[in-house]
C-alpha cells in the first residue's frame, strides 16, 4: 500500500533523520536510555552550517496571549522566521493565535503539557506527559522534531525521553535575556559575538518579550549588515554540514 505524506510531515521525517546520522556519528555527548546503544547525545546548542544563519527560538513560558502577538509582530515586522516552543494547554486555548504563527511561515516544535518544569519527573511520568503534548500539537499542525524543556531545564532522562519520541533537545547558544542597556551598544556587544549556527533564544513570559521590541529590531538591522540571516531551526538545519 502506498502512504502519501504531507509535505511538513515528510520533512519533519527528513530532519530528525538528519539528526539520527549525526548521533550515529558519535559526534554528540548524553548516553541514550538503551543500554545497548553506543551513540550519545546532548541538547543542540549551535549548528555546523555552510550558511550565513542565526537560528531563532522563542520560548513561550507564563505567558499572555498579547504578548505572543507583540513577538509575533514583532518577528514579522523584522523578516524573522522563527521556531516557537509553547505548552500543549497553551496551544489548545489559543489555537487561532498558534494557527496565526503557523501562517506567517513560522514553525513549532514540542514543550511539555504545561509550564511545569519536567527535569525532575521519572522517565516514565516523562514519557506520558510528552505523548500527551505530541498529541494535542498534532490537532494543530504537525510539529517539527525539536523539543525545548519548560523553563529551559533539561536532564539526561528529559533529553533521551524526547529523543525516543521523535524530538531533538534544543538548548541554544545566545541568551536574548543578556541584551540589557542602549539597544546599539547592546547588540553591538552579542553581534561582533555571532557565528554561523547559533541559536538565540527570545522569551515570552509574565512580563512580556525579553529581550524587548526595540533590541529586535536593532538586532535584525545588525545582523542584516554582517549578511546574517534569522531563520527557524528548519532552516539552520538545512544548511548542516
Amino acid at each position: 500500500m502506498l502512504i502519501r505524506l504531507k509535505p511538513r510531515h515528510r520533512q519533519r521525517i527528513l530532519l530528525f533523520a538528519a539528526f539520527a546520522l549525526v548521533i550515529l556519528g558519535a559526534r554528540m555527548g548524553v548516553t541514550v536510555r538503551d543500554p545497548g546503544v553506543a551513540a550519545k547525545i546532548a541538547p543542540l546548542v549551535n549548528v555546523n552550517t555552510q550558511e550565513s544563519a542565526i537560528g531563532v527560538i522563542v520560548e513561550v513560558f507564563q505567558a499572555q496571549p498579547g504578548a505572543v502577538g507583540q513577538c509575533l509582530s514583532v518577528l514579522d515586522e523584522n523578516g524573522i522566521v522563527a521556531t516557537w516552543f509553547f505548552s500543549a494547554t497553551f496551544a489548545e486555548s489559543q489555537a487561532a493565535l498558534i494557527k496565526q504563527i503557523i501562517e506567517s511561515g513560522h514553525e513549532f516544535g514540542l514543550s511539555g503539557t504545561d509550564d511545569r518544569a519536567m527535569d525532575r519527573l521519572s522517565h516514565e511520568e516523562i514519557e506520558l506527559n510528552l505523548g500527551r503534548a505530541r498529541d494535542a500539537l498534532i490537532r494543530i499542525s504537525e510539529p517539527m522534531p525539536f523539543f525545548y524543556a519548560p523553563s529551559g531545564r533539561f536532564n539526561t532522562e528529559l533529553i533521551n525521553a524526547a529523543f525516543e519520541q521523535g524530538f531533538y533537545s534544543v538548548k541554544g547558544s545566545v541568551d536574548g535575556k543578556a541584551l540589557r542597556g542602549k539597544p546599539e551598544k547592546a547588540v553591538k556587544k552579542i553581534g561582533d559575538s555571532l557565528k554561523s549556527g547559533d541559536i538565540l533564544i527570545v522569551r515570552v513570559g509574565k512580563r512580556g518579550m525579553v529581550p524587548k521590541p526595540e533590541y529586535i529590531d536593532e538586532l535584525a538591522r545588525y545582523v542584516k549588515g554582517r549578511e546574517f540571516s534569522l531563520v527557524s531551526l528548519s532552516s539552520l538545519i538545512r544548511g548542516m554540514r
